[in-house]
């Protein structure tokens, strides 16, 4: 494990409660965590994600190591893409990672783009700090001599961001924009990041939903991940340039759906519309635009333009930087991202841990309601 960058944060009771599921009162729920309180000493007053998932299994009428996930199957890729720079890709997917982690599912981030801007909003400088990326792990996955290395170098290269693993990060840095030099001299190259996930699947299993920063662009290094997905999130600003740039995504994903359609590869689209500014003609335009060409595909949460995002980044104390869920968690920012994680949880099918069947999302008792 790479020195921590662990951070103690957490929510109120009324977003825990929202983010369990829970309607019964504060009291009720409270008492949920008597026993947990009597352990660590602590009352309280902030529920962090590994807190909420304590409750919910506690409402299942189970436990929390009952639930963990144990060397099962890979979990859903959210793969944030976009074709250009500048759609708020990056605060997309810090803020869907964090507020996923949040509402109690175990979260690995990615950050696929060698400009480290994921790992900055955690805190992370790549600079000054010893980095294990992506690149790094899918070039020794491919060396049969060195893959015996691959779970230290695998501990090495995660970030504990959040208590007991609900957000952990593999961050990036300047070194990662070699990466296609050599997956050009690699047999079946786009399958080299699948490769990584199947050989390494005891570990990937452990979490319940894999995010990716990629970086904008098409290259081979993106289309590695985009070959081990089977919907892109892409991150549209509202703009004219953002929309043609979706439309550059589009046929690039066309295209990788014909050269690999035959080995199964279906890849599908979901957008985000970014930086709604609805007294401003052109970007209602621009959403007018994706909902006419784009009506099945567009995520119904329009995220809106807002200095909250501009002041996730502490450009004097870069370590204090972090997403708005853990800044400004009530406001209009963070709550679009919590409808849009929520509305993704059900596209993508993120389950939490062993929960195979769904159950814990099903209304079974007045105290409980889909999560």
């Amino acid at each position: 494990m790479s020195d921590t960058k662990l951070r103690n944060t957490g929510v109120k009771i009324k977003l825990a409660k929202e983010f369990c599921g829970f309607t019964g009162t504060d009291k009720v729920f409270r008492a949920i965590f008597a026993e947990r309180e009597k352990a660590d000493g602590q009352y309280h007053r902030t529920y962090s994600g590994a807190d909420v998932r304590f409750a919910r299994a506690k409402l299942m009428k189970t436990t929390v190591d009952a639930i963990e996930r144990r060397d099962g199957e890979l979990p859903p890729i959210i793969n944030c893409r976009m074709s250009k720079g500048g759609t708020g890709k990056t605060t997309v997917a810090g803020n869907l990672a964090a507020t996923l982690a949040a509402m109690s599912f175990k979260v690995l981030a990615i950050d696929a783009d060698a400009q480290s801007s994921l790992s900055g909003l955690y805190g992370i400088d790549w600079a000054t700090e010893d980095i294990t990326h992506i690149g790094e792990l899918m070039q020794t996955n491919l060396d049969p001599k060195q893959r015996a290395s691959m779970p230290a170098l695998l501990d090495r290269a995660v970030w504990n961001i959040y208590p007991e693993h609900q957000l952990d990060l593999i961050a990036s840095d300047i070194t990662l924009a070699d990466a296609d030099s050599w997956l050009m001299g690699t047999v079946n190259r786009e399958a080299s990041f699948d490769r990584l996930l199947k050989d390494n699947k005891a570990f990937f299993s452990q979490y319940d939903v894999i995010i990716i920063d990629s970086a904008p662009g098409s290259t081979i290094l993106t289309n590695t991940f985009m070959y081990s997905s089977k919907l892109i999130l892409a991150v549209v600003w509202l703009d004219g340039q953002s929309i043609k740039a979706l439309e550059v995504l589009s046929s690039n994903i066309n295209e990788l759906n014909q050269a690999f359609g035959e080995g199964g590869l279906r890849l599908d689209i979901h957008i985000i519309a970014n930086g709604l500014q609805q007294d401003r003609l052109p970007s209602m335009n621009a959403l007018s635009k994706l909902a006419a060409e784009y009506p099945t595909q567009l995520n119904d949460t329009v995220i809106p333009h807002s200095v909250s995002f501009m002041r996730q980044m502490d450009l004097f104390d870069p370590a204090n930087s972090g997403p708005v869920l853990e800044r400004e968690p009530n406001s209009v920012s963070a709550r679009a991202i919590i409808d849009i994680a929520k509305s993704l949880v059900r596209l993508y099918d993120i389950k939490l841990g062993n929960d195979a069947t769904g159950k814990a999302s099903k209304s079974v008792k007045r105290e409980r309601v889909a999560a």
